[in-house]
Formats: structure tokens, C-alpha cells, sequence
């Protein structure tokens, strides 16, 4: 399948994702500007797809090294592509592999984030293309797997940065705290006003005590039909940090 390059926040970054299938969308720039890295924290995306969320962080964080962990070889060819096109070679490392078998030690790691399947399996009607299936359905490893070594991979008291599907917010939480991922910060996203809550943008904690922010709603759009909100466009301009 044909790649093909994406400018991006007004042209501050170049992303390489497949022609067809799935791409990029506005959940991935949501969990981008979720993010808070601190200067010596050792950072992996698990999935990372085409790379976009990483992307936007290393702009937002000019101090930022984040290792990119992915299995499908066709975005591993995206994530190398980006990788050079914006001049990361230093910054963002590309490391093909699969969660359920991680090839790194446990406990690597003070932040983990993801945008990982928001559906089951056997939901829903499937795309034609597999890829596609492969990233919206938890076909490979499903939610209670995914945060099992989320919780091997992050260091006592390291963080677990998500966005994910709201309708299954109250699985999610379970599984995390099963897990000892003690949900911390908590902020719905809402396709307009007076729409429900459509994702949920959340940072868990390893280890950490019962607390739980909840942050104001996130609008994407002013009305139904329509601009995007005042902070949705501001998650769309250039930046120019690094």
C-alpha cells in the first residue's frame, strides 16, 4: 500500500500513513496534548501507528526522547519515514515488536502512553482493509492483556496516558485498577455541547492511592454542525519549539 505524505500543524510536521485504510484522527491530537513529560522521564507509545501522537509531543516537549513501539510492518515503514522526514533521528526510536511480549525489561519506563483499540474483537461491522481492523479491534490483544503490560512495563509510581472509547469507560477503569493503575486524571470529550461523552482522556498511575480529577469537558466542535472549538484549533496550529 502506497504511503503518502500528510503537513501537518500548519506544515511544522510532515506524517507518512497509508493511502487508504485507517489514518490519523483527532483522538491521536487529543492524547498529544493530554501529555505531560517531564524532562528526564524515558517515554514509550505502545502502537504507535503511523506515529502522529509521538510526533506532536516531541514538538510540544523539546526535551523529549520517546521510544515508538510498533508490530505492523506497514507503519513501521511509516514510523521510519517520519522518523527522517522531520529530523528525529536522535529523539524518537523506532522498535518493532509486540506488547504481549515486550523486548524491554519491566519496570523500564516513568511514562507509557497509547490510543489503543477502542472496540472488541467481534464488534461491530469490520473495513475492508485488515489493517484497519487490526487498529480499531482488540484482535491481537485485548484490553485486559494490554494493561497487564502496561502495569510490566511502567516503573512504581510511572504514568499510563490513554484515550479511549467511552462507552466502555467503566470496564476501563476496572481493568486499570485490577491492574494497580489507579486512575488520576479524567477528562471527557464530547462531540458538542449537549452531546454525550464520546472519549475519555485519562492518566493512571502505577501503585499511587485512590484520587481521581476530573477535568472540564473537552468540546470538539461549537455546535452540531459546527467549527471546530477555539481549543481544538489551537491543537491545530504550527508549532515551532524545536
Amino acid at each position: 500500500m502506497q504511503l503518502v505524505p500528510t503537513p501537518f500543524l500548519e506544515g511544522s510536521i510532515i506524517v507518512y500513513q497509508p493511502e487508504r485504510g485507517f489514518r490519523f484522527g483527532i483522538d491521536s491530537i487529543l492524547l498529544a496534548y493530554f501529555l505531560n513529560l517531564k524532562p528526564k522521564d524515558i517515554v514509550l507509545e505502545v502502537g504507535a501507528g503511523s506515529g502522529i501522537i509521538s510526533l506532536i509531543a516531541l514538538k510540544r516537549f523539546s526535551h523529549a526522547k520517546i521510544f515508538a513501539l510498533e508490530l505492523e510492518t506497514l507503519y513501521i515503514e511509516c514510523l521510519k519515514r517520519n522518523v527522517l522526514e522531520n529530523k528525529l533521528q536522535e529523539r524518537l526510536f523506532v522498535i518493532k515488536g509486540d506488547i504481549r511480549n515486550p523486548p524491554f525489561k519491566p519496570g523500564n519506563f516513568d511514562v507509557v502512553f497509547s490510543n489503543p483499540p477502542y472496540f472488541k474483537s467481534e464488534a461491530g461491522r469490520k473495513s475492508p482493509y485488515e489493517i484497519e481492523n487490526i487498529t480499531r479491534r482488540d484482535i491481537e490483544c485485548d484490553l485486559n492483556e494490554f494493561l497487564k503490560k502496561v502495569n510490566y512495563l511502567l516503573k512504581n509510581r510511572g504514568k499510563f496516558y490513554l484515550v479511549f472509547t467511552a462507552l466502555r469507560l467503566a470496564e476501563l477503569v476496572y481493568l486499570l485498577k485490577n491492574h494497580r493503575l489507579e486512575p488520576k486524571l479524567l477528562r471527557l470529550v464530547y462531540s458538542y455541547p449537549g452531546s454525550e461523552a464520546k472519549l475519555v482522556l485519562l492518566c493512571a498511575v502505577k501503585e499511587a492511592k485512590e484520587e481521581i480529577r476530573i477535568l472540564p469537558p473537552l468540546y470538539i466542535y461549537e455546535s452540531r454542525k459546527g467549527d471546530y472549538t477555539e481549543e481544538v484549533k489551537n491543537f491545530l496550529k504550527r508549532i515551532d519549539k524545536n
